[in-house]
């Protein structure tokens, strides 16, 4: 089967600086980090340099489900590189990239007020290899995306 990727967007209203921190800072990744409901984080680690590795315990109906990675690239505060793995990738690496873009200087966006930081926030998951890999995936980055967006409106 061939591999297939998910591509979730989101813009936020937010620096790219902030937001790239928010993905490495244990304390803070486990404020916003939820991929649907009912799903709760355990304890997250992570050792955020090249090489370094990361586990994320959620929680569901009483179980206990680690993801697990090494970040790849580490360009602050534009782009992150990671392996993923768990259960829903049926134990087997992908890669996951992150993309933060500056766009506060958008025009024609009666939204924002002119000094507002805004980020779009883009992420590429790939090597999944089946349709239910994909919607999977695909519905937890988008909710992963949008707890982002509310925890800096918090």
């Amino acid at each position: 089967m061939n591999a297939q990727v998910v591509k979730v967007e989101k813009e936020i209203n937010a620096d790219p600086k902030r937001i790239f921190q928010a993905w490495l800072n244990a304390d803070y990744f486990s404020r916003w980090f939820l991929s649907g409901e009912n799903i709760g984080i355990e304890s997250v680690f992570i050792d955020p340099r090249p090489g370094g590795k990361f586990t994320i315990n959620m929680s569901l109906d009483g179980k206990i489900l680690p993801h697990t990675g090494e970040y790849i690239i580490i360009e602050e505060p534009n782009k992150l590189v990671f392996t993923w793995c768990s259960h829903a990738t049926n134990n087997r690496d992908t890669l996951v990239t992150v993309t933060l873009k500056d766009i506060s200087k958008k025009k024609n966006d009666s939204s924002v007020s002119a000094n507002s930081p805004r980020t779009l926030v883009t992420l590429v998951h790939e090597k999944l290899i089946s349709d239910i890999e994909i919607k999977n995936h695909n519905h937890g980055w988008t909710n992963v995306l949008e707890g982002l967006d509310c925890w800096f409106h918090d």
